[in-house]
């Protein structure tokens, strides 16, 4: 079963930002590896719940970041980590009422949910981010040594590379 990898890719180049989607990566992958091993539904709902907690946690840290910059994207992005957290806990009821649930089936909610959000909506706090440094403003968000290729606003790429596990 492929997991996702970490890649330069969906780096979004802000170090507070890019170390909590690592670790939501993690988890996702200790999810899709649970499945794809047919683990207990009890190993399964332990890493779900991980994955969930945590998906909040980076959520209200990402909104906290928003509200302390002014973020202008603000308000879409809070919508839409809404609409996220209801679709981690429909896919946590999905595994609860023991419907079927397969490796790739993970594997395809994960990235739907989570490398998409963060091509989509986290690039362009990031990018706000940068910009606002740029100005001398002065912002906590930590920004990683390499700047991602895709600040401009071009398309972010279709798909992440989810052939190995990252070592």
């Amino acid at each position: 079963m492929k997991e996702i990898k970490w890649s330069d890719e969906i780096s979004v180049g802000v170090d507070l930002i890019d170390s909590q989607h690592k670790e939501l990566i993690r988890i996702a992958n200790e999810l899709i590896k649970a499945v794809h091993l047919g683990q207990e539904k009890e190993i399964l709902d332990k890493v779900i719940n991980k994955l969930r907690e945590y998906t909040v946690f980076h959520f209200n840290c990402e909104e906290d970041l928003m509200e302390e910059i002014r973020y202008p994207g603000r308000s879409d992005q809070v919508r839409e980590h809404i609409r996220l957290k209801k679709d981690v806990k429909a896919f946590q009821r999905q595994l609860y009422l023991q419907e079927d649930i397969t490796a790739n089936t993970v594997l395809e909610f994960v990235t739907n949910w989570l490398i998409k959000h963060i091509l989509a909506y986290d690039r362009k706090l990031a990018r706000f981010i940068r910009q606002q440094k740029a100005k001398g403003i002065e912002i906590d968000a930590k920004e990683s040594e390499t700047e991602t290729s895709n600040e401009t606003e071009q398309s972010p790429p279709s798909e992440p590379d989810t052939s190995a596990k990252e070592s």
